[in-house]
């Protein structure tokens, strides 16, 4: 069964000229331009309707991505009898904020200001999220 399909599309495929091929091939890529048009003005109109209604946006689901989030002020404080290091400036408070990502932020500061870390003094890292500007 599959060798009369294929025989008889070899047969078709046998009757088109290039000039054929061609329009064809033009034909096609103009549909494949003109969804990928449409689909963009689909896509700018949606983003003009979610800034001129807050409403509608704030009615959207949030959608978490698997980030925690910590509401408390954890102070992280350095035990009495250990020697602190040189350069060390005492207590940092993290706001919102997890251990992990105030390391990261530490580390992008002293690399893009090009001071050592160890004579940066941060007093407290705060997490500010978009809705509370």
């Amino acid at each position: 069964m599959f060798s009369i399909i294929t025989s008889a599309a070899n047969s078709a495929m046998k009757d088109i000229s290039v000039l054929d091929a061609l329009i064809l091939s033009i034909i096609g890529f103009a549909i494949v331009f003109v969804v990928l048009i449409v689909l963009m003005l689909i896509i700018w109109a949606m983003g003009k309707i979610g800034e001129k209604s807050p409403a509608v946006m704030a009615k959207l689901p949030k959608i978490n991505f698997g980030k925690k989030k910590t509401e408390t002020v954890e102070p992280v404080v350095v035990e009495e009898n250990a020697e602190l290091a040189d350069g060390t400036c005492g207590d940092l408070v993290l706001i919102k904020t997890e251990p992990k990502d105030a390391a990261m932020i530490m580390a992008i500061v002293a690399d893009s200001t090009g001071i050592p870390l160890n004579q940066l003094k941060f007093k407290f890292i705060k997490r500010v999220d978009q809705e509370e500007k």
